[in-house]
């Protein structure tokens, strides 16, 4: 198995559909359904279950699997590597964050970068649920949790402002929330427990029991809809809501405060590109966010 059919066989493997590979691949679903059989008739065995919602591993794709992550992280190292030390101010740059953050954050600090230095392209990733970059090819995450790896160059880039939002349409509706009920009584839109457990047990404050969760989404901006179009009471980044002329805050006095971290694989450390990157990201957190 060579890289290229290894990527695609990955892709499969993390996305379970032909769909979602193809997404991440930037290539069509019929192009990957066409490699996977290839290299499957190459190795003369299966390397997925077939079912008509997704495809899962076979005995030997979970075989397989382990030796083709260390594959990939040999590829990345390979690149990573080679971009160590170059002064070249051209070239793309792979950034992993969330939906909000790229919007509000990562976008206009990228218009910046564009008008400075025309040469450098970004990929952009968004995700709610970041892994580990230095099993994602990514060059660089913004993530609101801090990785355990110990390798991989950490710094903090703003601490982030939460609080509950909702409408007046919905206030008319269901009434105002008494602090300290634990929101009973209310909707609820949050992000699914297995993304993000602690609001789940702490809702900006509000210790749930049994909450009346109407809508789940692992994309705050997606909650954030949600929430100006009246279902419920939504826990939203400040940055983000206050800026909605629909959203009303509730319980002003209480916050949930997320440090924002910028995490970088050493290997990257002293290219020239990545630094431009992360100097233009630095200075629009502490613009915005100041």
């Amino acid at each position: 198995m060579n890289w290229d059919d290894a990527r695609f066989f990955l892709a499969l493997a993390r996305c379970g559909t032909l769909r979602k590979a193809a997404g991440q691949l930037l290539v069509d679903q019929a192009t990957v359904g066409r490699r996977i059989t290839a290299l499957e008739e190459t190795l003369g065995s299966k390397l997925f279950i077939r079912t008509p919602k997704n495809f899962s591993l076979s005995p030997l794709g979970d075989e397989l699997l382990p030796d083709v992550i260390k594959m990939e992280n040999a590829m990345l190292a390979i690149r990573r590597k080679a971009s160590n030390g170059d002064d070249s101010m051209g070239g793309n740059v792979s950034i992993a964050t969330t939906d909000s953050m790229a919007e509000v954050f990562v976008i206009p600090a990228l218009k910046k970068l564009r008008e400075q230095y025309p040469e450098i392209t970004v990929t952009l990733l968004t995700s709610v649920n970041i892994s580990d970059i230095s099993y994602r090819s990514a060059d660089m995450a913004i993530r609101g949790a801090r990785p355990e790896e110990k390798t991989l160059i950490i710094k903090r880039l703003a601490t982030i402002e939460m609080g509950l939002y909702t409408t007046e349409e919905y206030i008319q509706k269901k009434g105002m929330p008494i602090e300290g009920t634990q929101l009973q009584g209310h909707d609820l839109l949050m992000f699914p427990r297995d993304l993000v457990p602690r609001h789940w047990d702490n809702f900006c404050g509000e210790s749930l029991v049994s909450p009346n969760v109407v809508l789940q989404s692992n994309s705050q901006i997606l909650l954030r809809s949600a929430t100006a179009h009246g279902l419920g009471i939504g826990l939203l980044s400040s940055f983000m809501a206050d800026k909605d002329p629909k959203l009303i805050r509730v319980f002003p006095q209480s916050r949930d405060w997320v440090d924002i971290w910028l995490v970088l694989h050493p290997d990257l450390k002293r290219s020239a590109r990545i630094r431009a990157v992360i100097k233009t990201l630095e200075v629009e957190f502490s613009k915005q966010h100041g």
